[in-house]
């Protein structure tokens, strides 16, 4: 396997062992300082739900989620490498902080790296079914 591929790998496992231990500033290490995180989604209901630019809007992402969601499984199942790009396939079961209600499901996350660092970070996932839970 390309050692590129296996490095991106590792940086896109870290991201998620430090979301785990709620590491932000670690995180935040591993990214470009122009990043562009998108996480889709209603916002009125999901306030996390937006593009995110920079490391202040990642920063910011994180505070929204933890703010949000507990997660009291997340699992990552398999990272997919080729070149530049690693994509993460996974499963959570989460609920909203806001309402109380538990939901669960598969996602994807694509990460693209540029010079061994995190530029660009797209997730994919029901966010129809995650807006339901949190509205109550």
């Amino acid at each position: 396997m390309d050692t590129t591929v296996m490095t991106n790998k590792k940086i896109a496992q870290a991201v998620y062992d430090y979301f785990g231990q709620g590491n932000v500033p670690a995180i935040l290490d591993l990214v470009t300082d122009d990043i562009i995180w998108t996480c889709p989604g209603p916002t009125e209901i999901l306030p996390y739900a937006q593009v995110y630019n920079g490391k202040k809007g990642v920063e910011e992402f994180f505070r929204l989620i933890y703010a949000n969601k507990d997660f009291p499984k997340f699992e990552v199942r398999e990272l997919i490498g080729e070149g530049d790009k690693v994509v993460a396939l996974g499963h959570w079961d989460a609920k909203s902080k806001k309402t109380g209600t538990p939901y669960s499901g598969d996602w994807a996350m694509a990460f693209y790296f540029r010079d061994g660092k995190l530029y660009e970070h797209r997730e994919y996932y029901d966010s129809y079914g995650e807006a339901m839970a949190s509205k109550g």
